[in-house]
């Protein structure tokens, strides 16, 4: 269940769909420590830049 609670934050892009996510997290069972930390994990990664591999080809 964690599994779908952590794609459904990560799909969450406004504040509305985040307090949505968040609500649903929980009522999946996932801890609300668990969720701050998963969301403090996908800032950090969002916030990274992008590897080699990631960027687009030269035009």
């Amino acid at each position: 269940m964690h599994e779908i609670a952590k794609l459904i934050l990560e799909h969450a892009d406004t504040l509305f769909e985040r307090d949505e996510a968040i609500r649903k997290a929980l009522y999946l069972g996932m801890p609300l420590n668990e969720i701050e930390s998963y969301l403090d994990w996908l800032e950090t990664v969002q916030k990274s830049p992008p590897k080699k591999a990631d960027r687009p080809p030269p035009a």
